[in-house]
C-alpha cells in the first residue's frame, strides 16, 4: 500500500514538473529579453566577425555546418563557434575556422568573455528554432553582446535582431545555412562541405588500405551503430549483415564506429574491425572507401562530402513534433540510396532499427554491390 502512494505521488510529481517547466522557460526567456527594447537593422556591410552557436550540437551538425562557416570566411568574415569541449576537436584543422569560444554547461556564461578577450563579435548565429537549450543560447547571446543576431522563428524575442521565418521541415538542414547567407547577400552556387582530414590520419590509413589495395579489393565501410540503440543494428542483425557481406571475396569490410561499441565484434573473412581510434581516420577511411553501409549518423554526411556510394537506414524519426528527420538530416545526394523502417511510431526516437527487417536491407546490398 505504501509503495503504491509512493509511486501515485511520484506520478503527481512528474506531471507537474511537465506542466511547470514550460512556463519557468517561458519567464525565464522573457527576463533574458526584456532588457532589449529596440531590435537593430541588419547591415551586413558593416559587420566583419560572425559567432556561430553550436553547443548542444554534435559531429554531424558540425560537419553540415562546415558549408555555412566556409561560405562566410571566403567573403571575407571571421567566423568564430561557441561549441562545448567535446566536439572542439573538430575545428582544429578538420573544419577551419577563425576561433572557437567554450562554453560549459556548469560554468554557463562565465568562460565566454575570457575566451573572447578583446574580441568583438558583431553577428550570432543561431540556426535553432525556440526548444528547451533556448535560455542556454539567450544567456550566450547576451554574453556575446553582438551588434547583431539572426534565428529562425525568433520572432517573439528581442535578443534575435532578424527572425526567419521558416517553417519547411522537409527539407535539407543545409537550407537554414543557405538562408542565412541570402540574408549575408553572399551567392553560392551549391551546397559543398569542407574538411579537412590532418595529414598524419590520411597517411596511416593510406598505408593501412595498401595492401588491400594491392590485391584490387575494393572497401566496404559499415558503421552499425548511431548515438542511440533506437537508431543502432542489433547484435544479431550485425553478425547477419557481416556474414553477408564476407561471402564476396572481392571486398573488404571495415567496421567503424566508437571503440567500446564495435570491440566485441569479431573479425571474420574479408572483415576487419577498425582499430585506429581517432575520428579523423574514420573520416579517412570513408574518403578512401568504394562503399559505405551505416544507419542514421554523422558518416552519411562523411559519405555525402566524398560522393561515395551508399545505403543508409533511417528510422522515421520526428524531432520536436517537426522536423521529419528522414528529410531535414538525410544525405541529400544522387549517390546515396535510403531505407526506412516501417513502423512509422512518429516519436523523437523513432522506430526501433532493431526490429527492421534486415533481409530489405539484404537485398539492396546484393543489388548494388552486383554494379561495384
Amino acid at each position: 500500500m505504501v509503495n503504491k502512494l509512493l509511486n501515485f505521488i511520484k506520478h503527481l510529481n512528474r506531471q507537474r514538473n511537465l506542466k511547470v517547466k514550460p512556463l519557468k522557460l517561458a519567464i525565464k526567456l522573457y527576463l533574458l529579453n526584456r532588457k532589449k527594447k529596440v531590435r537593430s537593422l541588419l547591415t551586413p556591410q558593416d559587420y566583419s566577425s560572425v559567432a556561430i552557436l553550436m553547443n548542444d550540437q554534435g559531429i554531424g551538425d558540425a560537419i553540415v555546418t562546415s558549408y555555412l562557416i566556409e561560405s562566410l570566411r571566403k567573403n571575407a568574415f571571421k567566423v568564430f563557434v561557441v561549441v562545448e569541449k567535446r566536439i572542439a576537436f573538430l575545428f582544429d584543422e578538420f573544419i577551419s575556422v577563425d576561433g572557437i569560444i567554450f562554453y560549459d554547461r556548469k560554468k554557463k556564461t562565465e568562460l565566454i568573455k575570457e575566451y573572447l578577450g578583446n574580441t568583438e563579435i558583431d553577428v550570432v548565429i543561431d540556426l535553432v528554432d525556440k526548444g528547451p537549450n533556448s535560455v542556454r543560447r539567450s544567456q550566450i547571446i547576451k554574453a556575446l553582446n553582438p551588434l547583431h543576431t539572426i534565428g529562425f522563428n525568433q520572432e517573439k524575442y528581442k535578443l534575435y535582431d532578424t527572425s526567419i521565418d521558416y517553417h519547411d521541415y522537409t527539407s535539407h538542414i543545409s537550407k537554414r545555412s543557405q538562408k542565412v547567407l541570402d540574408l549575408m547577400n553572399i551567392k553560392v552556387d551549391r551546397v559543398s562541405y569542407y574538411l579537412n582530414i590532418p595529414p598524419c590520419n590520411e597517411k596511416s590509413v593510406n598505408d593501412f588500405l595498401k595492401p588491400y589495395k594491392s590485391l584490387g579489393k575494393k572497401i566496404i565501410i559499415f558503421n552499425p551503430f548511431g548515438s542511440n540503440s533506437a537508431r543502432s543494428f542489433s547484435n544479431s542483425q550485425i553478425e547477419i549483415i557481416l556474414s553477408f557481406l564476407s561471402q564476396y571475396s572481392n571486398f573488404i569490410t571495415i567496421v567503424v564506429g566508437e571503440p567500446d561499441k564495435i570491440s566485441n565484434i569479431k573479425s571474420t573473412n574479408n572483415i576487419i574491425i577498425n582499430q585506429m581510434a581517432s575520428f579523423f581516420c574514420t573520416v579517412a577511411l570513408v574518403k578512401h572507401s568504394d562503399f559505405v553501409i551505416t544507419v542514421d549518423t554523422s558518416i552519411v554526411h562523411l559519405a555525402s562530402h566524398y560522393d561515395k556510394k551508399m545505403v543508409c537506414v533511417y528510422n522515421n524519426r520526428i524531432i520536436d513534433n517537426k522536423f521529419i528527420n528522414n528529410f531535414v538530416w538525410g544525405p541529400n545526394y544522387a549517390n546515396a540510396i535510403q531505407v526506412f523502417t516501417d513502423e512509422n511510431v512518429n516519436t523523437g526516437l523513432g522506430d526501433l532499427i532493431s526490429n527492421f527487417d534486415i533481409n530489405i536491407m539484404l537485398k539492396q546490398l546484393e543489388n548494388e554491390l552486383h554494379k561495384l
